[in-house]
């Protein structure tokens, strides 16, 4: 994944990077609507994260994913680790360890931010 120059400006402040990796789990995308900005594009689905308006935001992957969510997800609907361009279960669970502390990092400063009543 990678910040637009609109997701660069908003995150400069944040003192943590948008995340290079992220989590999907979902098969759709979507355009960014009238009105609203790219904040950060990605190569499968290219709009990741939008934002309309000063506080409202969209997010096209899952940074809120934790490790229970995991193991229900791939094993409920683990049908889905069949699809075409899916990761095993494995793959899941290493990228998750690999790439999951940024992501939590950046979560927080992201939330931080968005409930920041000065902002």
């Amino acid at each position: 994944m990678l910040p637009t120059p609109a997701g660069e400006t908003l995150s400069a402040d944040w003192e943590v990077p948008w995340p290079s990796h992220v989590y999907h789990w979902h098969r759709e995308g979507f355009d960014c609507p009238s009105g609203a900005e790219t904040l950060a594009t990605g190569d499968d689905f290219p709009t990741q994260a939008i934002r309309a308006g000063e506080r409202a935001f969209g997010l096209q992957f899952h940074p809120e994913v934790t490790h229970a969510m995991l193991c229900r997800w791939t094993v409920v609907a683990e049908e889905r680790l069949r699809m075409p361009g899916a990761q095993d279960r494995v793959r899941q669970f290493a990228g998750r360890f690999q790439h999951d502390p940024h992501v939590s990092r950046w979560l927080d400063r992201f939330l931080d931010h968005w409930l920041d009543e000065k902002n």
